[in-house]
């Protein structure tokens, strides 16, 4: 049997033969269609962005993350914001090929449920208090997560946790919180030894990340132009992000999209703007065709950044880059944005939940960064357990290929997005930017430096409630 081309296998469940839990990369990938987990949308006001945006995100990263997700919601509602606007709720879970159900008696026991606001009398039936339960919550800049044990405590736990504004803050604090739900849910299925994942109250507040600050303010002005460099795993979380930020007209916020890549089959599991079985499309127009939709005043760059590459001294872009090379990462002070921020994620099983951020200008350049010196250039090494073992007997090239391949979870792209987009915008609310943070979301461990220098981009007034 050969093995499987790299750009067909799924990177989340890639994890399972990489971490040695499976004996075969079929076995693997079987264990990984196998598991199942149910979005419930309780009873939160539909017309809400921030609920909209919550619904939303859960069930994406939800339909990458597991073999089956089941959603419990309304589904005539229409929706008024994100890359599904104007579409009904079944229209947008039927795209990311999750499935509607009425109650949670025919979903089965052992999968987990992520309950988005409290669940009405005939749901809580369903809340039984051996099923793993995770509330998900938002209030102003701060995400929360945390496990209930059944009808009562998930009743109980809503009424101080829930409360929401339509404010872009809260948008993005939703946007944080229903990833961070699924995140905590696929931990608990995956059970990793000394992992507690999915039995914790874990929070973010994205205003704060270290928490010692005060309570942030609302979300009032973002950035006006945007310059998205890379559109893989985070470049696509950035813009999915980025599409539910309430600007008034989008029409005037200008967004820059740079890659050469061509989408793959295995890019769905970790691109939260690619369909499953993508055509030979180039990202740059995936992304851009979802944007062009919402009215975004989209450009294309379908080249790699160079180092020649310098913006205009007025340039008002602010850059996201989400790219899995060094060399460009050394170029990013050098193009000369006012600001840019660089999303790095771990690519292997005990580290593919960690995030890093480095915002620039910063203490020093980005061709001056330890952490981004050139690595050896060996060949990837080959993990030691029998999947690989087994790989490398069917096609000893084909087991390295998998090997070098990164895994990951589209929720922790998002997650890191809206930690991206967060840096963005505080400057210009009066906030404390970051030169790095990095967070580490299965131990909860997050690390940060102040910035050293000042940026402000030039911004737009949100439309506010």
């Amino acid at each position: 049997m050969n093995v499987p081309d790299k750009d067909t296998v799924h990177r989340t469940a890639l994890l399972g033969a990489r971490d040695g839990s499976h004996p075969t990369l079929e076995a693997a990938l079987d264990a990984h269609a196998a598991t199942g987990i149910a979005v419930v949308a309780g009873t939160q006001p539909g017309r809400q962005a921030a609920y909209q945006a919550a619904l939303c995100t859960a069930t994406a990263t939800a339909a990458r993350a597991f073999g089956s997700t089941r959603v419990v919601a309304d589904g005539d509602g229409v929706l008024t914001a994100g890359p599904y606007r104007g579409r009904t709720v079944a229209d947008a879970l039927a795209a990311e090929g999750a499935t509607l159900a009425a109650d949670l008696q025919d979903i089965p026991a052992h999968w987990p449920v992520v309950l988005l606001g409290a669940p009405d009398a005939a749901l809580q039936q369903g809340l039984s208090p051996h099923r793993v339960v995770l509330q998900v919550a938002w209030k102003g800049w701060t995400a929360s997560v945390r496990p209930v044990t059944g009808p009562a405590a998930a009743t109980d736990s809503v009424n101080e946790n829930t409360e929401s504004v339509e404010n872009g803050e809260d948008v993005l604090a939703a946007l944080c919180a229903a990833a961070l739900g699924v995140h905590e849910a696929f931990g608990a299925v995956q059970a990793r030894p000394g992992s507690d994942a999915g039995y914790r109250p874990i929070s973010l507040d994205l205003w704060s990340p270290t928490g010692e600050g005060t309570t942030g303010p609302s979300l009032t002005h973002a950035p006006a132009s945007w310059w998205l460099v890379g559109l893989g795993h985070l470049g696509q979380a950035n813009a999915w992000v980025l599409s539910w930020l309430p600007y008034p007209d989008p029409t005037r916020v200008r967004v820059v999209l740079q890659d050469v890549d061509t989408a793959v089959e295995a890019n769905h599991s970790t691109g939260m703007l690619t369909p499953r079985r993508p055509a030979q499309v180039r990202k740059t127009r995936l992304v851009a065709a979802r944007l062009d939709a919402l009215g975004f005043d989209t450009h294309i760059i379908e080249q790699r950044l160079h180092h020649t590459t310098r913006v205009p001294p007025k340039d008002t872009h602010v850059a996201l880059l989400g790219v899995d090379n060094l060399a460009t990462r050394r170029m990013i002070s050098a193009a000369g944005w006012n600001l840019a921020i660089d999303a790095g994620l771990g690519a292997g099983p005990a580290d593919f939940n960690a995030i890093q951020l480095r915002r620039f200008p910063a203490a020093r350049p980005s061709d001056q960064v330890t952490a981004w010196a050139d690595p050896p250039a060996d060949a990837p090494e080959l993990p030691r357990n029998s999947a690989f073992d087994d790989l490398s007997r069917r096609d000893a090239c084909g087991a390295v290929q998998l090997a070098g391949t990164a895994v990951g979870a589209a929720f922790v792209g998002v997650i890191a997005a809206c930690l991206t987009l967060a840096e963005a915008t505080r400057p210009l609310l009066g906030g404390t930017g970051l030169d790095v943070l990095s967070l580490h979301l299965g131990s909860a461990d997050l690390e940060a430096a102040p910035a050293s220098r000042p940026s402000f981009p030039i911004a737009i007034q949100l439309t506010t409630r």
